[in-house]
């Protein structure tokens, strides 16, 4: 297990589209390499001792980015970067030195990775869980955040699963709608998607490319509490190598 596996299922801070609830725990600022400082646009990762392996490691954020490089580069020259389960790794190049300062130009004010986030249905009955919102549960899956992707991917394994927190004011039934790519020839998975008792199962469409999104209405759920609601998206069964990535998934109060 990952030293920082007790940040990995807390999701946000406090945003316009949803809410957090009881005292945040602490996110670890200061690491072995150095420390992570935030600004309103970007993380900061002031490194002042090399890994042996020039591997950065930290703890995810709720963002995906713009680009990542070193503040010393005036190119900006992307680094390399690979995404896993509880925290991100980037690599420093042969000739950085330290001290040095990478920048990760986040989509949106920075957002520390400390409880679940949890989205509150807008005054039109219309709920947007985007990707990075969403709590992950298993050994492969993962949010992505690479602009290219900005998806939970990495489904190889059919037992993993992940879920989003709802607020919900007016229960009902809503619709469906989920924004998702297949890649070639993988297509057949079947996933169920969950609110309580009520459920509804779908095929996954192949769209050609993992990350071709493609958005679909795929039924509807009926959401019988007010207050807080958990939708969980669970594969019924795997038909070729990945069951899908998912970018977004969209709830629109029937009837309105």
């Amino acid at each position: 297990m990952s030293r920082l596996d007790a940040t990995a299922l807390a999701l946000t801070i406090l945003a316009d589209c949803g809410m957090v609830t009881g005292e945040e725990p602490a996110f670890p600022t200061k690491l072995e390499w150095g420390e992570i400082v935030t600004t309103p646009t970007a993380v900061e990762l002031h490194v002042a001792s090399m890994p042996h392996d020039r591997f950065i490691r930290m703890p995810r954020f709720n963002n995906p980015y713009k680009r990542i490089y070193l503040k010393s580069d005036k190119r900006k020259t992307p680094l390399e970067f690979r995404p896993e389960v509880t925290e991100w790794l980037i690599k420093l190049p042969k000739a950085a030195a330290t001290p040095e300062i990478v920048v990760i130009d986040t989509v949106g004010a920075p957002q520390l990775l400390t409880q679940p986030f949890v989205t509150r249905v807008s005054s039109k009955g219309v709920v947007i869980l985007p990707a990075h919102h969403a709590i992950i549960h298993g050994k492969l899956l993962r949010f992505e955040p690479q602009p290219h992707k900005n998806t939970v991917g990495y489904w190889a394994n059919e037992k993993d699963w992940c879920q989003w927190q709802i607020e919900v004011d007016d229960p009902g039934e809503y619709e469906v709608h989920i924004l998702q790519g297949c890649g070639e020839g993988h297509g057949g998975s079947e996933v169920q998607i969950s609110i309580g008792k009520s459920a509804l199962t779908f095929v996954v469409e192949d769209t050609g490319h993992f990350q071709n999104f493609k958005e679909r209405n795929v039924g509807k759920l009926k959401i019988t509490t007010a207050g807080r609601n958990s939708l969980k998206v669970v594969p019924v069964s795997k038909a070729k190598g990945a069951v899908m990535d998912v970018r977004q998934i969209e709830l629109i109060l029937a009837d309105r």
